[in-house]
């Protein structure tokens, strides 16, 4: 049910003029205060919620942090306090509204005034960094604009204190999907002020290109991007913009903190720089459309949707970009789920080798072609520059035929591969054949190492006699969700040929604890428990009609 605005317009010293906007959380009113004359932002506490735990504390921890923030581009708090029981907050008003209201439909920005816009909101970002404060929520909506056009920074009721005073947020998402840093995707707890710089970076995008970096039909999608998917480069998604824009913006974009810039103002000054480069432009920011530039239709999210319902829809759509949408939301329920990880590895491109090789059809040089090729066969004197045309275009050919191979599937792209990498398949073990040695996905080195992020998915295609490994990062104490999910129909018994190394290269044992599927082995899952700090590793050895063909290894922090 609405919010009422207050009985006879009045609260208070206040008279209500009208309602600016809502939240979860609160309403925004504008109001008069009658004993300063001034108009003024109120916000008021719901009243529905003023029982919930943690909600009061929210509200008041808003107010104490702005006595901290007394800055030109952040939204000043002029009193705070409580009339007939309801809390509220006495705020600057902002005549212009905020920048999701401006950008509510498709609009147009020039790209100075996106910079002047970005340097108004890095400035009073890096204060509140200054004053020991993360915002955690910087969006549109959280940036207001006066009358004069000039931005400033609202909305701090789940920002933090650095110097240890926590807010909580009991029953609430912390952040929003368009604009979450990937850590706080992850719900790290130990965040810091780079979270909001890559939030920075989400918006200066979206002035930039017009468009979000990642956007879709449903949050869970959209989080699993910024964890997972590397953002599209802007001059991709619009040829106008200067190629020197793509550096600055990937940077700011970075999925590890430590590669993004260290404050905003070194962020939009680049910024700056990098679209200095083209001339006067206007970018149309349309919201509704993702970075393809297909409509965005928001479907919601029932609470009660399990995984399962979720790869159900999948497989019943005919749809691929909404069956990849929907075994996404599964996965960020479940991202261990076996056969959302399968059917998610097929639709997204992945052919098992077998199926691949099935599908080559041979065609027969028709005979009238053969006159041709006896002229070529004939013999005379040739120059120095046919030769080395010959040699080029032999080379060509076989890197194209060697590009072919590749692409579709060929094991025989694989054997060159390793071949000049100098690889060689292990099918035995001290004369003995590697199927019928008990664990020699224990005894045998990987030939290859890759180092796996958590929540990243790597799709990877394994060979009879190669083992590879996927190295990632942990803490003593964490619990680690782990999986192998083939996709070839002869790869069955994987779960043996699957195995999780400690930090000391010695297999973790009953500190993994493999979770069998009862109705197929084509896949591999672990629940770990982590008692040594350090690099582990997930091993997977390939032996023909067990473990060999396409697949996917995920990694994931449970706790």
């Amino acid at each position: 049910m609405a919010e009422a605005t207050p009985s006879i317009n009045r609260f208070g010293n206040y008279i209500v003029q009208e309602k600016l906007g809502s939240g979860g959380m609160a309403v925004v009113y504008k109001a008069q205060n009658e004993e300063t004359k001034e108009t003024v932002a109120l916000k008021i506490l719901r009243s529905s919620l003023m029982e919930q735990p943690g909600i009061m504390e929210r509200f008041k921890q808003e107010a104490t942090i702005a006595e901290r923030l007394n800055h030109a581009h952040i939204v000043a708090v002029n009193n705070y306090g409580v009339i007939k029981g309801r809390y509220f907050l006495d705020m600057q008003y902002m005549a212009g509204g905020t920048l999701a209201e401006r950008f509510a439909k498709p609009t147009e920005i020039g790209s100075q005034e996106a910079v002047r816009l970005l340097r108004n909101v890095a400035s009073g970002l890096d204060f509140a960094h200054r004053q020991g404060v993360i915002h955690r929520d910087l969006k549109l909506e959280n940036i207001l604009l006066d009358s004069n056009g000039h931005a400033a920074l609202a909305d701090f009721s789940i920002a933090r204190l650095s110097d240890g005073n926590k807010l909580t947020a009991t029953g609430f998402v912390v952040g929003t999907p368009m604009t979450i840093a990937p850590e706080q995707a992850r719900g790290d707890v130990n965040l810091d002020h780079r979270a909001d710089l890559y939030s920075l970076a989400v918006i200066a995008y979206v002035l930039a290109v017009g468009r979000y970096p990642f956007n879709g039909n449903n949050p869970l999608a959209i989080l699993h991007q910024h964890l997972a998917e590397a953002p599209p480069p802007p001059s991709v998604v619009n040829p106008n913009l200067p190629k020197a824009l793509d550096a600055v913006l990937l940077r700011g974009l970075a999925k590890q903190p430590a590669e993004r810039y260290p404050n905003a103002d070194m962020l939009i000054e680049a910024f700056a720089r990098a679209v200095s480069e083209q001339s006067f432009s206007r970018t149309v920011v349309d919201l509704k459309t993702d970075s393809a530039g297909n409509p965005i239709q928001i479907v919601p999210i029932r609470k009660n949707d399990t995984a399962d319902d979720w790869v159900k829809r999948a497989l019943a759509t005919e749809n691929k970009e909404e069956a990849i949408g929907y075994l996404k939301r599964a996965l960020e329920l479940e991202p261990l789920h076996s056969k959302a990880n399968r059917v998610l590895f097929q639709l997204e491109g992945a052919v098992p080798k077998a199926a691949a090789a099935k599908a080559k059809v041979v065609t027969p040089l028709p005979s009238g072609n053969l006159a041709t090729l006896k002229k070529a066969n004939t013999v005379s004197k040739r120059s120095n520059w046919y030769y080395a045309v010959l040699v080029g275009s032999i080379l060509v050919g076989l890197s194209l035929l060697f590009f072919l191979l590749s692409v579709s599937g060929s094991p025989i792209a694989n054997q060159i591969a390793n071949v000049i990498q100098g690889r060689y398949a292990i099918t035995q073990i001290d004369g003995v054949p590697i199927k019928q040695v008990p664990g020699a996905v224990l005894k045998i080195n990987p030939q290859d190492r890759t180092t796996i992020l958590y929540g990243q998915k790597i799709n990877d295609t394994l060979e009879n006699g190669f083992s590879h490994a996927y190295v990632f990062d942990v803490i003593s104490g964490q619990t680690m969700g782990i999986g192998v999910f083939f996709i070839s129909k002869g790869a069955q018994h994987v779960s043996k040929n699957v195995a999780v190394m400690d930090s000391n290269g010695q297999s973790a044992g009953n500190r993994c604890q493999m979770q069998k599927n009862p109705n197929q082995d084509t896949s591999a899952t672990f629940s770990c428990k982590i008692d040594q700090t350090g690099k582990w590793s997930l091993r997977v050895l390939g032996i023909d009609g067990e473990s060999t063909g396409s697949y996917v290894v995920t990694v994931e922090r449970t706790g």
